[in-house]
């Protein structure tokens, strides 16, 4: 399946960790702070990607989505599925009706635009969902990083093994 495909049926994933930062400059470095503490004992090559990733999703939230009453936040959310890992950027959403995930080709003459290119190309799926009040998830599967992880546990307290 090409990256930035949304399956018809999405994977299951039960949640590990979240922050609610507030939209600021500072965001993307916050997020990378939240993430690289939440994975301290993977490594390097797993955090470097994860970090890539949110760093690049959070700094389009703030770029792209509309700035307003009651829409100065942002969440990150990592979470773990059947041998892959999911981070996801939850934002306040945008007037267009229909999630956009489109990478463009990356040129190294482009000085922007090629963020969603680097997602999709550090992730084994990725793509974006609207939700509950027109907020956007836009998400990012990372394959090696789940056997990184400590073991999680799901609900029913039934322990994931990475």
């Amino acid at each position: 399946m090409a990256a930035g495909t949304v399956p018809t049926q999405m994977p299951d994933v039960t949640p590990w960790r979240d922050a609610t930062l507030r939209r600021s400059e500072e965001a993307a470095r916050q997020a990378r702070q939240a993430v690289n503490a939440w994975l301290t004992h993977s490594p390097a090559s797993v955090r470097f990607d994860m970090l890539q990733v949110v760093s690049e999703l959070v700094s389009n939230a703030i770029k792209h989505v509309p700035a307003g009453p009651q829409r100065d936040w942002l969440q990150v959310r990592l979470g773990v599925g059947a041998g892959f890992v999911r981070l996801e950027v939850i934002d306040p959403g945008t007037p267009e009706p229909q999630p956009c995930f489109a990478p463009l080709r990356m040129s190294s003459l482009e000085v922007s635009g090629r963020g969603l290119g680097i997602v999709a190309a550090l992730s084994v799926r990725c793509g974006t969902r609207l939700v509950d009040h027109g907020h956007r998830v836009v998400w990012a599967d990372l394959a090696d990083a789940r056997r990184a992880l400590p073991a999680v546990r799901e609900p029913a307290g039934r322990a994931l093994s990475p």
